[in-house]
Formats: C-alpha cells, structure tokens, sequence
C-alpha cells in the first residue's frame, strides 16, 4: 500500500484541498482491501501538524511586523523631540570624523521609504544613525 507523503506540499495545498483529497482517496479505494485507518489517521495528524506550523509562521510574521512598527513608532517619538533643536550631524557618504560633521536646526522628522527615520534638516533628511550630539541652548 503506498502512503502520501505532505511533507513537501507546504502552504501550496489549504485544508479544502487537502479534505477533497482525502475523501476522494476514502471514495476510490478497494472494498475489499480497504486501507489501513492508521494510515488515514498518519494523514491527517501530518496535515494538522503542518497546518499548525503554518499558522504558527504566520503568527510570528504579523508579531515581528507588529514590532518593526512599534519600533518606528517610538523612534518617530523620540526622534520629534529634538524639533527645533541645534544637532551636530553625519553628512550622507562622510566618514564621521569631527572634520566632517554638520551642524544644523531639526525641522522636523520623517518616515522614509524604506522604513528607517529622519531628521528633516534644512530640507534634507538626515537618518538618525548620523546624529553626533544636540547643543544646549544658552540663556
């Protein structure tokens, strides 16, 4: 008697399909040698196993987007309290030695495209891995 091996079907089979096989496979067998039940049984425990781990991915996935939003959220919130302050600055491309710093007043602060946030410094973003220090204002 051969067996069905799902292991490799992964998310490309859903639980319709895979119930339509089953009962066409229960419609199609011999009467008189009918399959063995624990090979049925090994099925659907293999199926159930794997539409379990898929769930389980998914989960992480929507949980680890959940996170990457989180994150940006509270570097947008951080990041907004430097507006109107005096920050000295990493130029795009330089090295970041204190010849090549910047210095500039934070207008605002932006999501970018890909995700990451900005100072918005005289109309030029500025990520924040290139914020070097903020200057206190004198009295």
């Amino acid at each position: 008697m051969a067996t069905t091996n799902t292991s490799g079907l992964g998310s490309a089979v859903s639980t319709d399909d895979f119930m339509k096989l089953f009962v066409t496979q229960l419609q199609y067998q011999n009467p008189l040698e009918p399959q063995d039940s624990s090979e049925f049984l090994s099925q659907l425990a293999q199926f159930s196993t794997l539409e379990q781990s898929q769930q389980q991915t998914q989960y992480l996935s929507d949980m680890s987007s959940m996170d990457a939003a989180s994150l940006q959220v509270d570097q947008l919130s951080m990041a907004s309290t430097f507006i109107g302050k005096t920050i000295t600055y990493i130029p795009e491309g330089e090295d970041g030695s204190s010849d090549n710093t910047l210095t500039g007043v934070v207008e605002g602060v932006k999501l970018e495209k890909d995700g990451s946030v900005s100072f918005v410094i005289n109309g030029e973003s500025v990520p924040l891995a290139n914020f070097v220090e903020v200057k206190s204002l004198s009295k």
